[in-house]
């Protein structure tokens, strides 16, 4: 899985096509349900995507640094939302390493201090976020079909 795998708010893109090659080698790389994945090199931040085990079996590139779900006090979906804040993003792009190819390390992820709360506070999160990202695609889809109405009726003005 690459980066170009994601689409804009931090999820597998549904038409991606399976591309793993089954090898025994490959097996402990496989991803599962809950692992965060964050991009570790890139000049637009680290973003952070919870893998939900849709399309499987998946490997990560290099260019992630792979989070196995392992507290049961935080959602991965929850640490996923908490790294891809703004805020956070500014602290591990001001932490980054490289000039040419920003890039963060496990020790920087590492030393993140990911604020906590309890489970409930962060299924009420998740989930407003989920709400906050299908807004803003659906203000996307209609700004796209304003644009089209727009030049569907000056077109058919100068006919």
């Amino acid at each position: 899985m690459g980066g170009s795998d994601f689409v804009q708010t931090h999820q597998l893109n549904p038409l991606l096509k399976p591309s793993v090659v089954m090898s025994s080698k490959l097996q402990k790389h496989f991803l599962n349900k809950g692992d965060v994945l964050v991009l570790a090199k890139g000049h637009n931040g680290f973003s952070a995507h919870c893998y939900k085990g849709i399309k499987q079996p998946a490997v990560a590139s290099s260019i992630f640094m792979v989070l196995r779900y392992t507290n049961p006090i935080v959602l991965p979906e929850y640490l996923a939302w908490y790294i891809n804040l703004k805020s956070t993003q500014e602290v591990l792009i001001n932490n980054s390493r490289g000039s040419s190819l920003p890039a963060i390390n496990k020790k920087i992820l590492g030393d993140l201090d990911v604020g906590l709360t309890d489970l409930e506070n962060q299924k009420r999160i998740v989930a407003l976020d989920a709400l906050k990202n299908q807004e803003q695609e659906l203000m996307m889809k209609l700004q796209n079909l304003r644009t089209i109405k727009l030049e569907y009726l000056l077109k058919s003005k100068i006919q």
